[in-house]
């Protein structure tokens, strides 16, 4: 965050990656949304765009096109510019943006900051990883991802706009690490601990049988691997505790509202046409440890 003026500042983020789907579109798509979910975790509005890409001469630019036109278009949905970009040749496509947003210093929303007692809204559904996986290994075909697809081509601007209104004490968009992993930092950041309540953790559908085919990522088993502890005593082996740690693509925005503004949150996002699931609460628990229960008690 860089200020501006008194009551203006410039956030930026950059992030790429490589396709986790087949259609070059739908790997624009995914990706500029993707880049763009950070400015709105924080409550920013996006301002410009660069294309980053790494392209194989071999596959030609036709599909390039394909997936430049997916990434222009997220971004005029965003209501940012387009301000050009820098290409290379590369051996795997990647592509993603680098974003410039702006926002007003008192209207921030970090990822510390979450209270005890504060209830943790999720905006969407995980499992994403778990189905591209799926796709890569010929398991499922591109119609069975095609949700999933469109739900992480999915702009945060709907669910940034409903917690700037309501007052939310923090929030972080999930995604390579999974929930659990973004959910720790902002735990940390916030010297706090959770519950996650398993039951009320929305999924792509098909993703539990797929966790228990072992249809998942190596990223997936690291970010097991390095935040089991936090978790204490859960079967480490249990396909729906094993979803909370599949990393996302442009996943949804984590929140941490007060108790008495949570209702109105739902009330917001259901507004702006947003899902949103109540998935947890932060307690005042050893600090970053995190509790999973079947059910909410």
């Amino acid at each position: 965050m860089t200020p501006l003026s008194d009551d203006l500042c410039l956030v930026q983020t950059v992030d790429f990656f490589t396709p986790i789907v087949d259609s070059p579109y739908w790997f624009g798509q995914i990706a500029a949304a993707n880049a763009l979910s950070d400015i709105y975790a924080m409550g920013a509005t996006p301002l410009t765009a660069m294309n980053l890409v790494a392209w194989p001469t071999s596959l030609g630019m036709a599909p390039l096109a394909e997936v430049l036109s997916g990434g222009a278009e997220k971004i005029a949905e965003a209501g940012a510019e387009l301000a050009g970009g820098h290409s290379i040749d590369d051996l795997e496509p990647k592509y993603g943006l680098a974003v410039s947003g702006l926002a007003k210093p008192g209207e921030i929303v970090y990822n510390a900051g979450a209270r005890p007692g504060d209830r943790l809204v999720l905006t969407k559904r995980l499992g994403i990883g778990v189905l591209a996986s799926a796709l890569k290994n010929g398991i499922i075909g591109e119609g069975e991802m095609e949700p999933a697809a469109r739900e992480a081509a999915a702009l945060n601007a709907a669910a940034s706009r409903a917690m700037l209104r309501v007052g939310v004490h923090a929030a972080t968009d999930v995604t390579g690490f999974g929930l659990i992993g973004h959910l720790a930092e902002m735990l940390d950041a916030s010297g706090a601990a959770a519950t996650v309540w398993l039951d009320a953790v929305p999924l792509h559908d098909g993703v539990l049988d797929l966790i228990a085919r072992q249809v998942y990522a190596g990223g997936l088993r690291n970010n097991r691997d390095f935040l089991l502890e936090r978790l204490g005593d859960v079967d480490r082996d249990d396909p729906r505790v094993l979803a909370l740690f599949d990393p996302q693509t442009s996943g949804g925005l984590l929140v941490a509202v007060g108790a008495e503004r949570h209702a109105g949150l739902l009330a917001e996002l259901e507004a702006e046409g947003c899902p949103a699931w109540t998935v947890g609460e932060v307690t005042d628990a050893a600090a970053g440890t995190i509790a999973v229960r079947d059910e909410r008690a």
